[in-house]
């Protein structure tokens, strides 16, 4: 039972060293505010959960004044993404943790780009926003580098600026596919939150089980096609997010499947740690094997394949 407990521990670490390390906004909105409407949706009978939700969502909205974008963007996105995981969840609910994320995630997008046809204007001040925030960051990161640095050579300055404003571009472009994956991931912690208070160990599950719909793949087919097709800034755009949110999910499936493979093949502690030490060293071969394995997984069904084989060996 501890080892149990040590393992699913260990599993919503990831999770948010994923939220921390992905989200262009504040983690804490994305896993908090969900939390607090699951908990009014599925655990009213119990006092304390009502009482937990309250004051997340007092001190989230009632405990300060609206201001600008920076206000409301965290919030109101938390709350578009936290009631479609309550709806997708009331609604879908023998449906595993990562089909009910990714449906969360799907749905409050579409509400989103029905609030922007709605009033074009929206999404306008976010882009602008969420631009001079990364721009921020990246002033304060330059501004760490140049501490570090000192008089080093005018050239790896140089470089180091420009990779530092590639990054600022980059971020500019994609922050709402960084964002969906956060989202995932926050929603994922907030379930792990409820079942906690409701006295269950049982998710996150493995990350050797990951896996989602096979129907997904026709999303990174439309995002590639998006970014070869000449058919204008929006449409590339839109081709960057969805191939980076899809590539990101598939690279986390074949890791799954090497993390199946090598557990598999792990006789002794010593020789998981030799395959751990190996996959560190070799990371650019091992992450590029996994993204490969992620999509081939769509029509192949790996981790099936070689369950049956290793059957057949051990008869």
């Amino acid at each position: 039972m501890m080892a149990e407990r040590g393992w699913t521990l260990t599993r919503a670490a990831l999770l948010v060293a994923a939220a921390v390390l992905l989200s262009p906004i504040s983690p804490v909105w994305l896993v908090l505010v969900p939390l607090a409407l699951l908990l009014l949706a599925f655990r009213t009978e119990d006092w304390m959960s009502v009482a937990i939700a309250a004051v997340i969502l007092g001190l989230g909205f009632a405990g300060s004044r609206p201001g600008g974008m920076e206000w409301y963007v965290p919030r109101a996105w938390s709350l578009i993404a936290g009631g479609t995981f309550v709806a997708v969840t009331a609604a879908r609910g023998h449906t595993g943790l990562v089909g009910r994320t990714l449906g969360a995630v799907g749905l409050a997008l579409m509400a989103v780009l029905a609030i922007g046809a709605i009033r074009p204007g929206v999404l306008q001040a976010v882009d602008w926003w969420m631009a001079a925030e990364i721009r921020q960051a990246a002033l304060a990161a330059g501004d760490i580098l140049q501490q570090f640095r000192g008089n080093t050579d005018p050239d790896l300055s140089r470089q180091l600026d420009a990779a530092v404003q590639k990054w600022v571009d980059l971020q500019q472009d994609v922050y709402p596919a960084m964002l969906s994956l956060a989202t995932l991931a926050g929603l994922g912690l907030s379930w792990f939150g409820l079942e906690r208070l409701s006295g269950s160990v049982r998710s996150p599950g493995p990350v050797r089980d990951f896996r989602f719909s096979d129907q997904l793949i026709w999303l990174l087919i439309g995002g590639l096609m998006l970014l070869v097709l000449p058919l204008g800034g929006f449409a590339f755009r839109l081709g960057e997010n969805a191939t980076l949110f899809m590539g990101g999910l598939y690279l986390l499936r074949g890791t799954a499947i090497l993390m199946w493979i090598g557990a598999a093949a792990a006789t002794s502690v010593w020789t998981a740690a030799l395959l751990t030490l190996a996959a560190l060293f070799l990371y650019p071969f091992v992450l590029g094997t996994a993204l490969v394995l992620g999509v081939s997984d769509t029509w192949l069904d790996l981790r099936a394949r070689l369950s049956r084989a290793k059957a057949d060996n051990d008869i």
